[in-house]
């Protein structure tokens, strides 16, 4: 890791502490430095917003995922499984994302951002752990901390669960 990329992701999270917010429209969602946090017996429950910066992965073939794409953003869940594939399409500096949010009982239960700070064109992902009578939106993000420390989401985003 660059000297460079380490301060920017340093930076990144104590930014994200200070700024912990999600709003309706064009949403900005802000980072929190919380990591996953999964309690005994699979229960996932967490009042904070999970942030997780994806991992390097090969795509499954395209026919087991429901993908969606916006400018410089392509974000993909697999119909069986709980991981979020997130892909950077520009060569912009900025980090592409997935802001998500799970539902139970028609409450918001949990939600979170998975981060793709690998570069332009790379497939990376965040393996989550959902309920399956549960609802997932995902909503593609642009994070360009050189510029914001919140990251921009498109407003409308798609039903995955």
């Amino acid at each position: 890791m660059s000297s460079r990329r380490g301060i920017v992701l340093t930076l990144s999270m104590v930014a994200a502490a200070l700024f912990a917010v999600v709003m309706p429209g064009i949403a900005t969602a802000a980072q929190d430095t919380a990591t996953e946090r999964t309690a005994a017996a699979g229960d996932v429950s967490t009042a904070a917003y999970e942030v997780d910066h994806a991992v390097a992965g090969s795509l499954p073939p395209r026919s087991e995922l429901t993908c969606h794409s916006v400018r410089a953003v392509e974000i993909c869940y697999p119909a069986y499984g709980d991981r979020w594939w997130v892909q950077d399409q520009a060569a912009d500096g900025a980090s592409a994302a997935v802001h998500w949010e799970n539902f139970r009982g028609g409450s918001l239960y949990r939600s979170g951002m998975c981060v793709n700070s690998l570069g332009d064109g790379k497939w990376d992902q965040c393996n989550k752990k959902y309920y399956e009578d549960s609802v997932l939106n995902g909503f593609p993000c642009v994070r360009d901390r050189s510029e914001s420390p919140d990251a921009v989401c498109n407003s409308s985003g798609w039903r995955f669960q």
